[in-house]
């Protein structure tokens, strides 16, 4: 349980991308061999496609994989690097939460459907929501991440001061 817990994003990004390479496949074979066409795999194959999509950014999200500007960062003394990347942190679970909000308001209003399918947008919309606050979730652990390495290096510092004091006595 742990497995599919740790790695939610990844297996089902894999799966919805899984879903649309197989239907397009299935699509084209069908086609150019057989000369018909399954009506709803297009529309599948998109909407496992959008999937895919955001379950990935949330998963790249969550290793770090997203390209970023580390310059100001370089340019800083080592001390203040931590407290710099909480910061930014902050902002980013802020705008994290902001578009989790305005998903949640587009989610609930999807009331269209798919044409062929006749699927609910609401669920096809549903994936921003879920990443958004997946997002969410994951930069409050890279806060709480940051402030425990913010807060170990005193209490190394700490415990090997006062180990050193036992050792002069």
């Amino acid at each position: 349980m742990g497995f599919l817990f740790k790695n939610f994003e990844e297996i089902l990004a894999s799966v919805a991308i899984s879903i649309t390479i197989l239907m397009v496949i299935i699509n084209v074979i069908l086609r150019y061999g057989f000369g018909f066409v399954v009506p709803w795999s297009e529309e599948l194959a998109v909407i496992c496609f959008i999937w895919s999509v955001y379950f990935g950014i949330s998963s790249c999200y969550k290793h770090k994989l997203h390209m970023g500007v580390d310059v100001i960062i370089a340019l800083l003394p080592e001390k203040a690097k931590i407290p710099f990347n909480i910061v930014i942190s902050v902002f980013l679970l802020a705008i994290n939460l902001i578009l989790a909000y305005l998903s949640y308001d587009y989610m609930m209003l999807s009331n269209k459907v798919t044409p062929v399918m006749g699927m609910s947008y609401f669920t096809i919309n549903g994936v921003l929501f879920l990443c958004f606050s997946l997002m969410s979730i994951h930069t409050v652990n890279f806060i709480f991440k940051d402030i425990k390495q913010l807060r170990q290096p005193a209490q190394t510092k700490q415990s090997s001061d006062a180990s050193s004091s036992q050792s002069d006595i």
